[in-house]
């Protein structure tokens, strides 16, 4: 009987102590010791009388419920629950593929685009100028579509991954690989901004040594090598951002709120979650927003002959980004 007494013991230790329960366990006790009696006489041993009763006496939960308790939610349980919904590894590596996909395609159509421009540029006012024009048309047709084409898949794949926590072996992924892709994402960034730099230079050398260049095959190699160099930023920012958002993210909760946390937890986890999606979205831009207002800076500088004021664009850009940032933020809260 020590034993029975002893589990019943633990089964209302984390109930409430107050004479409804004090009762119910009076009567429960007194109903196990005579069942225990009842099978002791029927030839039972001591053991499987034990075992006999309390198994026939149900669960805490039961017992929660005749009692007119909550039933409480087992954080085991529940952390499978939330577990099985996680983002894994493998659904992480699938995406990281789409996203380089996606940054593959939104390059190449940002250079095609410069490429379409310096066509007609070369051309000039020949007997060819009709062909780059159409040639312009013609890559500015293949760059939308890109650009709808990539918009499209990422945001079917990135849809299957929104407001879902993630694994800790997944988030560990996702650290790791932003770590060993941080060298790759500076290094591209740099060249890049190189490349971009060095695009003035055929334009440099049409202007002071025309017989060596030309100043309309100037002005196309400057598009071109522009191109380029923003390829090459929009690569790596556009990865290495998608990269980094999870090492951020939400991982499995250790354990299921407690019951008259539930609605406090409910509002902090979205509160979370829409400053994690916000955070996370930021950093995409700021990753793409800069390098476009640099380059945007080189190219209409040297269309349009405005370097004497074209500066303007990084004071436009900075109050811009603010605005943006906002507008973000907003958007990330109204989901």
């Amino acid at each position: 009987m020590d034993t029975i007494k002893t589990y019943l013991d633990s089964l209302f230790a984390s109930l409430p102590d107050n004479a409804k329960t004090q009762q119910a366990k009076t009567d429960m006790l007194a109903n196990m010791r005579d069942y225990y009696r009842d099978l002791l006489r029927d030839g039972k041993s001591e053991e499987e009388a034990i075992g006999a009763v309390i198994s026939a006496f149900g669960s805490l939960d039961e017992l929660r419920a005749d009692l007119g308790l909550p039933v409480q939610s087992d954080p085991n349980h529940a952390e499978s629950a939330a577990d099985d919904d996680a983002i894994t590894e493998s659904e992480l590596r699938h995406f990281w593929q789409s996203v380089d996909h996606f940054a593959t395609q939104i390059a190449l159509g940002v250079l095609l685009c410069c490429i379409s421009v310096a066509l007609p540029a070369y051309a000039g006012t020949s007997r060819y100028e009709v062909f780059g024009v159409i040639g312009m048309f013609l890559l500015d047709a293949i760059a939308v579509g890109l650009f709808i084409w990539a918009g499209t898949t990422y945001s079917q794949q990135k849809k299957l991954l929104n407001d879902r926590t993630i694994t800790k072996s997944a988030k560990h992924l996702a650290q790791q690989e932003t770590a060993a892709y941080s060298r790759q994402f500076a290094a591209g960034l740099i060249v890049g901004i190189m490349i971009c730099i060095c695009s003035f230079i055929p334009a440099i050398l049409s202007e002071y040594i025309s017989h060596f260049i030309s100043d309309d095959a100037g002005g196309a190699l400057f598009l071109i090598i522009a191109g380029l160099g923003t390829y090459l930023i929009l690569y790596v920012s556009i990865n290495y951002s998608q990269l980094k958002r999870y090492t951020y993210a939400t991982t499995v909760p250790n354990s299921a709120p407690k019951p008259h946390d539930e609605h406090t937890s409910s509002w902090s986890a979205a509160k979370h979650h829409h400053n994690q999606r916000a955070r996370q979205d930021i950093a995409l831009f700021r990753q793409v927003y800069w390098p476009l207002i640099l380059v945007t800076y080189f190219l209409a500088s040297t269309l349009f002959d405005t370097w004497s004021y074209s500066w303007l664009i990084f004071v436009i850009g900075g109050v811009l980004q603010n605005v943006f940032i906002a507008l973000i933020t907003r958007r990330a809260e109204s989901r």
